[in-house]
């Protein structure tokens, strides 16, 4: 039954869902952990509450949230809703390690940048953002594997990744052994 063409494929919705959900993510955690810098009280604390509500919130319920509220009316893809979905988690996520490792610089690195002529966005880009990004680029793609691994339950807005072929295949073998190792080794 050539099934190896359907692990194939689940492959690479897999790695679909997961690529664009981590440049989504990228972009929008960077975005929220700007906004989590400003000095203003009102902003700063409304992006606080939005990471801890989308934290707090599990992946699968996101993710149904997503499928079945706010895009149920829409007819949208479902690889598309678990894009967003994926790349939401991972932006808060990331929003949170990039923001500790911006925490973690001494404020006077972009002051005394700031002394010898650099503008705000030069200090922040030629200073601050290299040093912050050491500290954060580790455990940012340790959080990336996680989010590869938890594309797993895209399954349940029928989208037909790794793991859902893995379950279609054992329930066309009635094998379990085989089809899930492949999964968990893939």
């Amino acid at each position: 039954e050539q099934r190896w063409k359907m692990i194939l494929q689940g492959m690479l919705m897999t790695l679909i869902i997961s690529l664009s959900a981590g440049i989504l993510g990228l972009l929008l955690g960077f975005g929220l952990c700007l906004v989590k810098r400003i000095n203003n009280r009102p902003i700063n604390k409304t992006a606080h509450a939005i990471t801890k509500v989308i934290q707090g919130t599990p992946i699968v319920v996101l993710l149904m949230i997503f499928y079945y509220v706010i895009f149920g009316k829409i007819d949208v893809s479902a690889v598309l809703v678990a894009i967003i979905a994926f790349g939401i988690n991972f932006g808060v996520y990331s929003s949170e390690i990039m923001y500790s490792g911006f925490s973690g610089l001494d404020k006077g690195q972009e002051e005394a940048a700031r002394a010898m002529g650099y503008s705000r966005s030069q200090a922040f880009w030629k200073i601050s953002f290299p040093q912050a990004a050491k500290k954060f680029l580790p455990v940012l793609r340790g959080e990336f594997i996680s989010m590869v691994k938890m594309t797993s339950v895209a399954g349940y807005i029928s989208v037909a990744e790794l793991t859902r072929i893995g379950d279609i295949i054992r329930s066309k073998t009635m094998e379990a052994f085989f089809p899930l190792i492949v999964v968990a080794l893939i």
